[in-house]
């Protein structure tokens, strides 16, 4: 009976046909995805763990650190116990899970292909309805109890006859509504070496990167890091109001966590597999799981305080600015070993925070930005006074930016940086990529949409043969060029703006940076 379930993180599309071209048929130079070559996968991880609890073999493979050619070889020698393989798909990889689809199909048709993660949960429909290598697709982040029933109705019967929650199929492309379901909190961290040697890989790209800079800069010596999901969401969905650039296709619930006592379990299980780095993956943590916070602050187990200081597990995650203002909650996430946290500033601009959809949703729009501009000097002294330091992150553009807007957002960005020079210890600086399931891109394929938003906000974007333009060739695509698209949106919604003054505005950012002696990109 065919038991196996490989479940795959491809490497970004531009690096795996690279390797290809290479002829190495690896992750090219880790170019797009060096910060996640640190850490093994959560998603592949925990769903793998999920099925095996029910009996199948699980099969972890992570394209951004092992060779392709080694899962080819382990598909052709076990090709007919592999009972389907999983994809977790988004806009940087999809086009390389199509390739390993077509090879895994090549090789056995009898093996199911399963897609699933963002990209896939946007363009489900064209991609179930376009490619035959493609069998079946689970829609939102609610998919563990929907892919263990879909993997007995394959290993049982060969095939699904009923709907289920979130699935979709060639016959049926339009998705059930999805189920509640809890976090899932176990996970088997031996599943990371069960078949391919990934730990090694992880744990050396972890030590040259980030163990000498974390040491210098919270004088804690980290050897090996790994993401773990304690809770789930952000406080923009709960009005299903992401900020714009954002692409995430959260499900049937905006928030979803652990009690405080399966938060601690899950920290000590990967504390106990050898992890002391733990990347806490939630959205944004201090304004959405506040609660959660303060209660394992108020109830830290046994095993953590009889732990020397620097022998507890470092926790980093994300936050808004505005979270970082509620001083108790800082206080709780200093006391249960947070020391670094990644947070959005995105925009300096008032404007450009109402049009990146940076401040919560209220009534006074222009007050909610001013409160939202002092919430990141706020921040930046809540972060002093608990010693947390801060990664930041600011995006480049967004919908009717012009000269003026994008000049004000650079004075902006330097003086946050100046202030900040002492607690923030890295800048992420991007230009805004327009990817599927954003606002962003909704901008793109719907002129009217896009022409509303820049009349709310006073801004000008192209003229309607260009925005047509551009919305008829993106309607109909499932995947595209992320830079082609860059490129794209530049011209339809910053048409007094070209990329080269972006791209140079980002790169003054980024000297100004280093002057400071701020580390520039994913080496934190």
């Amino acid at each position: 009976m065919r038991n196996i379930v490989i479940f795959v993180n491809p490497a970004n599309s531009d690096d795996f046909f690279a390797g290809l071209e290479n002829g190495d048929g690896s992750v090219a130079k880790g170019v797009q995805h060096t910060d996640w070559a640190n850490f093994p996968h959560l998603g592949i991880l925990s769903l793998a763990s999920y099925v095996s609890m029910f009996g199948y073999e699980s099969v972890y493979f992570d394209g951004v650190a092992v060779s392709i050619d080694e899962l080819y070889a382990y598909v052709g020698e076990n090709s007919d116990k592999i009972l389907a393989v999983c994809f977790s798909a988004i806009t940087a990889n999809f086009n390389s899970c199509l390739y390993i689809g077509e090879f895994v199909k090549s090789v056995d048709g009898s093996i199911k292909t399963i897609f699933g993660n963002d990209h896939f949960s946007v363009m489900h429909e064209k991609i179930m309805q376009r490619y035959w290598s493609v069998d079946y697709g689970v829609v939102g982040n609610e998919v563990y109890q929907t892919l263990k029933a879909l993997l007995d109705a394959i290993r049982d019967h060969g095939d699904i006859s009923c709907r289920l929650p979130s699935l979709v199929t060639k016959d049926i492309v339009s998705p059930g509504e999805g189920r509640e379901e809890e976090i899932n909190h176990y996970v088997d961290y031996s599943l990371i070496d069960g078949v391919f040697d990934h730990a090694s890989v992880y744990k050396k790209n972890f030590q040259a990167r980030l163990t000498g800079r974390i040491h210098d800069l919270t004088q804690r010596f980290v050897t090996s890091g790994v993401p773990v999901e304690i809770a789930r969401g952000c406080i923009k969905f709960s009005g299903d109001d992401a900020c714009s650039f954002c692409s995430i296709q959260y499900g049937g619930m905006w928030r979803n966590h652990l009690h405080h006592e399966q938060a601690w379990g899950a920290i000590k299980t990967a504390h106990d597999n050898g992890y002391d780095y733990l990347y806490i993956t939630a959205d944004e943590l201090p304004l959405t799981f506040g609660r959660l916070l303060l209660d394992m602050d108020k109830f830290k187990p046994k095993w953590w305080l009889d732990l020397p200081i620097h022998k507890r597990p470092m926790l980093v995650g994300y936050a808004r600015a505005d979270g970082m203002e509620k001083s108790h909650v800082m206080e709780a996430m200093a006391n249960i070993g947070f020391k670094i946290l990644f947070v959005g500033i995105d925009a300096g601009a008032m404007k450009s925070l109402q049009a990146l959809k940076k401040p919560l949703r209220k009534k006074d729009v222009i007050a909610s930005s001013e409160s939202m501009y002092m919430a990141n000097l706020n921040a930046m002294e809540n972060a002093r006074r608990f010693g947390v330091k801060i990664k930041a992150g600011f995006v480049l553009g967004h919908v009717g930016m012009d000269k003026e807007l994008l000049y004000e957002n650079v004075r902006e960005y330097k003086n946050i940086l100046s202030m900040g020079r002492d607690v923030i210890v890295s800048a992420d600086v991007e230009m805004l990529s327009p990817e599927p399931g954003s606002k962003d891109y909704e901008y793109l394929i719907n002129p009217e949409v896009a022409r509303r938003e820049a009349k709310a906000l006073g801004l000008e974007i192209a003229e309607d043969a260009v925005l047509n333009e551009v919305a008829c060739y993106y309607k109909d695509k499932d995947a595209f060029d992320r830079e082609a698209a860059i490129n794209d949106y530049i011209r339809a919604m910053m048409p007094t703006l070209c990329k080269g003054d972006i791209a140079a505005v980002r790169d003054e950012i980024r000297a100004y940076s280093k002057s400071l002696g701020i580390v520039v990109g994913d080496e934190l």
